[in-house]
């Protein structure tokens, strides 16, 4: 008899819950039966259900990178508290399971669509396992597919600040700090880029009445989240069901996500004294990772089987490691972008709106010199 038994429906679960923010014991007992599913199945259903989410926090970092086509004066600077806000488009706030063709799962009734995280607030349709269990084929475990979150905006927060150095270049650093955000776990942010004044370098630049900049940026952002998941929470017949595995197998439970997202763009603005108006095209790209380190209960049907007399099934539980390892490519490509920014002596506030699949917006309060 073979049964899959390695699964990731620990960090389903957890995404499910964690990216919400949302965690509660009653969710958990609700999702955990998927922890019999197959590895593969809950990395696609990871991966689906997160597609909008790692799309949108990409866009949402490749805004907010300038306020102006022209880069600042030698030794002048600016600090920026600034939030981009991308919008999921209509395509990707639901997904067809057939389109993933699972092997272990399989959708209970005719729809087969079901919500991604930034879909309809609704519970998906009722999911399936079965498995040959001593020569009969038999329901391990059903569930429902998670609901969405009925928020179809990806926000990005962050903290960007620029300073001139020659040749009309300025360099731009993002930076938050590790931040612990209560039971979630911990959020960095860390980026940098460059913009150039290229009109100086032709001919007639001076009869230009226009800036002419490029520039480049990247961004990288860290979220460590620490969770638990105890046999104790997987078991379905306890009394049935073997566990000789120490408590120290589940310690360093958790979740790793990552995106790096960069740009490039061309921009073409005015700067005058109060105000200042760009527009400009580019590119973007985005890659949104999620790990999880540690063990993780799972439990299984025993080889041997019932004692004679006995209709009962013995399960033991085992570790699988480290179950999810998905990378989501973030949906995203040219764009175009215009902004502006308003200027009161050293403070300013700024605006700018990206014309893509995954259209943004970010708004900025700062100082700046020069």
């Amino acid at each position: 008899m073979q049964l899959v038994k390695k699964s990731a429906t620990a960090l389903i679960l957890f995404l499910f819950t964690t990216v919400l923010t949302v965690p509660s014991k009653a969710q958990i007992g609700n999702v955990e039966r998927i922890l019999q599913a197959s590895k593969a199945d809950a990395n696609k259903l990871v991966q689906a259900y997160l597609k909008p989410f790692g799309s949108g926090f990409g866009a949402g970092l490749n805004t907010g990178w300038t306020n102006t086509a022209q880069p600042h004066k030698t030794l002048g600077f600016d600090l920026t508290i600034s939030a981009g806000l991308a919008i999921v488009p209509d395509s990707d706030l639901e997904f067809d399971i057939a389109d993933l063709k699972l092997d272990q799962l399989q959708v209970q009734g005719e729809n087969t669509v079901t919500p991604t995280i930034n879909g309809a607030g609704r519970a998906g349709p009722t999911m399936e396992a079965s498995a040959t269990v001593n020569d009969t084929e038999r329901t391990l475990f059903n569930f429902e597919m998670p609901a969405g979150t009925g928020f179809r905006y990806t926000p990005a927060p962050m903290i960007k600040a620029s300073v001139g150095l020659i040749k009309n270049t300025e360099v731009m650093f993002r930076y938050t700090p590790e931040l612990n955000i209560n039971d979630f776990g911990t959020f960095q942010l860390l980026g940098g880029g460059v913009k150039h004044d290229i009109k100086q370098w032709l001919p007639g630049s001076g009869l230009i009445p226009v800036d002419i900049s490029v520039m480049f940026g990247y961004t990288s952002m860290d979220v460590n989240s620490p969770f638990e998941i105890r046999p104790d929470d997987v078991m379905e017949d306890p009394g049935n069901t073997e566990n000789s595995l120490p408590a120290s197998t589940w310690q360093g439970q958790g979740i790793e996500m990552q995106t790096d997202a960069w740009t490039i763009n061309a921009l073409v603005g005015k700067t005058l004294p109060v105000i200042s108006v760009y527009g400009g095209v580019g590119y973007e790209a985005s890659t949104f990772s999620i790990t999880t380190p540690g063990s993780y209960p799972t439990v299984v049907p025993t080889n041997p089987q019932p004692a004679p007399g006995s209709n009962e099934e013995r399960f033991v539980v085992e570790a699988i490691e480290g179950p999810v390892d998905v990378e989501i490519k973030g949906e995203n490509g040219f764009r175009a972008l215009a902004g502006f920014r308003l200027r009161f002596t050293i403070f300013h506030i700024s605006g700018s709106y990206t014309l893509s699949k995954y259209p943004s917006y970010n708004v900025g309060f700062g100082i700046s010199f020069r």
